[in-house]
């Protein structure tokens, strides 16, 4: 049996990768880390991952996988659960068959942690979908158990994205984080009720869980991070045509329909419109569109930065969003941002001052923000240097910070 440190008394448990990584960086950083237990991850230092490393095709794609301030020592990792998830994805893309694989993905892992990886700890930390059982075991043996959730409750989810599909069939089968199967809903609709602990990463999220039932006293807010050296800042010059950028998966959770119903209104020779990501469903609805929009698809993280460069705004018209990284990730290279409120964006932006807030579905406000910004471009730059500013808010140092404060608040009640 492998005895920790008594301050090193965190176990971190995740299915998959999300920003988990950075949480496992941020408890070790504060001394609080005993392990972190995943699926698939990269230790390039270590054998056999070391044969890998020297292929650097090879190496860079792994890399993914790893995060270097991380102490490999703390990662004990069982790939197995992962593998085919990986192999689907290559073959099919993002169809739904896939979701449903991560979906059992995840209870397998669950079960495995729950029955094997809880000694040792004081508490465990799990994340949403990915922790039910541990969470129940974790109970019963009298340890602290924090879930920590990356999008909305999902009672909150599926009624709005099941009104979306209603409103715009035609955009159905792009809708992500709705067709889950009934049992894996019932997982998701018990983990906050069987955590003594929720953490989310927005007010709006915090709002959802409320809504479903769950204790406000229970429910912390832990904002993402950003990586300040990644996204680097440079500073914006006036130029033609104005860019606009969104950068996600395209699909109608993430709003892509109303973004370009507002780019039609605003279209000229003067304006562009970039998208980069992942195209959700069959990408029907999208590509009859095409006339509007410059098409991308996925690219590497050093491109997007460039991409991000060259636009001078932009856009996150989702539905429903947990918190909406790419929000702090564009502000830091020095843009504004357009966001809608069912994310982080009311904490994050300064409304007029580094970007704006909109309603869901508005394309009439959104389409007047684009004008706005296209048209009084000083303006659009000072803005864009002051959302570089406030992102130095929400970087992974700020994220340890508020980390720390939310243990002791747990522990000692401030």
């Amino acid at each position: 049996m492998i005895l920790y440190k008594p301050e090193n008394d965190i176990m971190l448990s995740h299915a998959g990768k999300q920003h988990s990584y950075k949480v496992a960086v941020s408890l070790e950083n504060i001394g609080r880390l005993a392990r972190f237990v995943t699926s698939t991850y990269y230790m390039p230092s270590r054998f056999p991952d070391s044969i890998f490393a020297k292929f650097k095709p090879l190496d860079k794609f792994f890399s993914k996988r790893c995060e270097n301030d991380l102490s490999p020592d703390k990662v004990i990792r069982y790939p197995f659960f992962e593998i085919p998830e990986i192999l689907l994805r290559g073959v099919v893309g993002n169809k739904r068959v896939v979701s449903d694989m991560v979906c059992a993905r995840d209870a397998l892992f669950d079960n495995f942690v729950a029955k094997t990886q809880l000694a040792d700890c004081k508490i465990f930390w799990g994340f949403q979908g990915s922790c039910l059982r541990s969470l129940e075991a974790a109970g019963k043996r009298k340890i602290t158990a924090i879930a920590e959730f990356s999008n909305a409750h999902v009672t909150a989810a599926i009624r709005i994205l099941e009104e979306e599909k209603i409103k715009n069939p035609e955009w159905a089968d792009s809708i992500n984080n709705l067709y889950f199967p009934k049992w894996y809903i019932e997982r998701l609709k018990k983990e906050p009720l069987a955590a003594d602990w929720c953490v989310v990463e927005s007010e709006f999220a915090k709002k959802t869980l409320e809504e479903a039932g769950i204790s406000s006293g229970k429910i912390l807010v832990l904002p993402l991070g950003t990586d300040m050296k990644k996204f680097a800042f440079k500073r914006r010059e006036i130029k033609k045509p104005f860019q606009i950028l969104f950068v996600g998966g395209v699909g109608q959770r993430k709003g892509i329909k109303y973004l370009l119903d507002a780019y039609e209104k605003i279209k000229s020779e003067n304006t562009k419109l970039k998208i980069i990501g992942p195209v959700i469903g069959s990408g029907s609805a999208f590509r009859r569109r095409s006339d509007l929009y410059e098409y991308m698809g996925t690219l590497p993280h050093e491109e997007i930065v460039r991409q991000m460069h060259e636009s001078d705004v932009l856009v996150l018209p989702s539905l429903v969003e947990g918190f909406g990284l790419v929000i702090t990730e564009a502000m830091a290279t020095g843009m504004p941002v357009i966001a809608s409120r069912y994310s982080g964006a009311p904490e994050i932006i300064r409304e007029g001052c580094d970007g704006f807030i909109i309603e869901p579905r508005d394309v009439n406000g959104m389409a007047a923000r684009l004008e706005e910004l296209a048209m009084r471009m000083e303006k659009t730059v000072e803005m864009g240097n002051n959302a570089r500013e406030r992102a130095e808010e929400f970087s992974w140092e700020k994220h340890t910070v508020r980390l720390r404060n939310i243990l002791s608040y747990i522990e000692n009640g401030k």
